[in-house]
């Protein structure tokens, strides 16, 4: 009996030994959970751009300016007349009155243009002299056996001969009052000009250079010619009978 009751409590505890055995049976370690698979992460490099500011170019319009060197000219004319001769006859312009120069001087310079129907003589002479022309000794005139003129006592300068379309250029030399002369009285000491009727002419000078100013405000002025050419005819000569 008893050793019924011990089989059964041997058989009681080994029931219990498997019950308890059987709930703590070691299952092991649990499946590993596989790691994940890792995503390859696409990452989007941006390279850094370096951007360069260009300087930006503004079209520039440039204008050639041409700067050309001007002289002020010094020419001026001082004198422009028109008139009427004969072979007997003269006219005479007074520097100082009619052309503003009480003296002229050495460098002064002058450009003369005369123009005559007739060949006329032209000349510069001391204005003292100028005033002796109307007399018969102060007649130029050209001579059979020469063919230069013959100007007798007249001390001329800036001399034309037998001007009908003639300029020239003339530099003075010396100091002096001048008075300029258009003069047609040498024909009439040559006889293929005999009958000639009255014909016109035209006169013009330019002072082109020099020291001397022009200047009409003379104080003392000598004489009251008025700034008008003056006509001239010589003197009848005394009646041999």
């Amino acid at each position: 009996m008893i050793r019924k009751k011990t089989l059964l409590l041997v058989a009681v505890l080994l029931i219990g030994t498997v019950c308890i055995t059987g709930c703590t049976i070691n299952l092991g370690t649990p499946a590993s959970t596989p790691a994940p698979i890792p995503v390859p992460t696409t990452v989007q490099t941006v390279s850094q751009t370096t951007i360069t500011a260009q300087p930006t170019t503004v079209p520039v319009t440039t204008s050639l300016i041409t700067t050309t060197a001007t002289t002020a000219s010094t020419e001026k004319e001082i004198l422009h007349d028109e008139g009427i001769l004969t072979t007997k006859t003269y006219k005479t312009y007074d520097f100082k009155t009619v052309m503003g120069y009480k003296f002229l001087y050495p460098k002064d310079k002058f450009r003369i243009i005369i123009k005559s129907e007739k060949p006329v003589l032209g000349y510069a002479l001391s204005t003292t002299q100028a005033g002796q022309l109307q007399g018969s000794q102060l007649i130029p005139r050209y001579q059979t056996y020469q063919t230069d003129v013959d100007w007798g006592l007249i001390e001329p300068v800036m001399v034309i001969e037998k001007a009908t379309d003639t300029t020239k250029e003339f530099t003075l030399e010396d100091v002096g009052p001048l008075t300029y002369v258009v003069d047609g009285r040498w024909m009439g000491y040559d006889s293929s000009y005999d009958n000639t009727p009255p014909f016109t002419y035209e006169i013009t000078i330019v002072k082109t250079g020099g020291p001397t100013q022009q200047n009409f405000d003379f104080a003392g002025l000598e004489s009251e010619e008025t700034l008008v050419s003056r006509t001239k005819s010589p003197e009848p000569l005394p009646d041999s009978n």
